[in-house]
């Protein structure tokens, strides 16, 4: 039987780590722990419609997850603000700029690591007081505004998508033959937790990054992380396993 690492997202977000561990033998068994709702966020919306009147310099958008784009583009158009998607993008890591690409916007930019990564890298190219419009979800990292906002660049967030906990009922069975436990962020560590019933699996276990080991290590749960925060990292080490 082919061996597989549990990995705390949906399937459709496990697709690049799934084609770079199959060479090697392992398959990618999804436990969705967070699930995909819609997000509205009005007065984020209406910050944003009020830059678009008269925008100064030239702005940006950053895109932070691979679940934001499609839902960004829809409720621009909803909401009559479609020249924002003329700007250029940042995106952190090539899943989500391959999601940006989908939704037919123009990245300038990817990030490949973190998001604080990814201000740096931003910074870089702004001019002073550029704004930047951060399509985000409703649960998100500090780094990567507080950066910006301390580069001296206003931040304008809106919410485009939320993820909520899955009930424990509706979660799969790990199922046998695992070989190791990936976590994908601080907030499925602990809904992983608990759903197996609060003892880590007795496989090894790997974060996404430091952060995540971090809060993972607060629960118990002893993480390794890649060299880098990429998923190629990640599969690396994995086919190492």
């Amino acid at each position: 039987m082919t061996r597989a690492v549990l990995v705390t997202r949906a399937p459709a977000d496990c697709a690049e780590l799934e084609a770079r561990l199959r060479p090697a033998g392992l398959a990618v068994r999804p436990y969705p722990v967070l699930r995909l709702q819609e997000a509205d966020d009005p007065a984020g919306w209406r910050a944003i419609r009020r830059l678009l009147v008269d925008p100064p310099g030239q702005p940006w958008l950053v895109i932070a997850s691979p679940r934001a784009p499609e839902r960004l583009v829809r409720q621009a158009r909803g909401r009559s603000a479609d020249a924002l998607l003329d700007w250029p993008a940042a995106a952190v890591g090539a899943s989500t700029a391959a999601a940006a690409a989908r939704a037919g916007l123009r990245t300038a930019l990817v990030g490949h690591g973190s998001g604080l990564g990814l201000a740096r890298e931003l910074i870089a190219r702004l001019a002073p007081h550029d704004p930047v419009v951060l399509a985000c979800g409703a649960d998100r990292r500090p780094e990567l505004p507080e950066a910006l906002a301390a580069a001296g660049h206003q931040v304008y967030p809106v919410v485009v998508y939320a993820m909520q906990p899955t009930p424990v009922g509706e979660l799969p069975p790990p199922g046998p033959e695992l070989a190791a436990v990936v976590l994908t962020s601080p907030r499925s560590a602990g809904l992983y937790l608990e759903a197996v019933g609060g003892r880590p699996l007795p496989l090894p276990h790997w974060a996404l990054g430091s952060t995540t080991r971090d809060a993972a290590a607060a629960l118990g749960i002893d993480c390794r992380v890649p060299v880098s925060p990429t998923m190629e990292s990640l599969a690396e080490e994995l086919c190492r396993t």
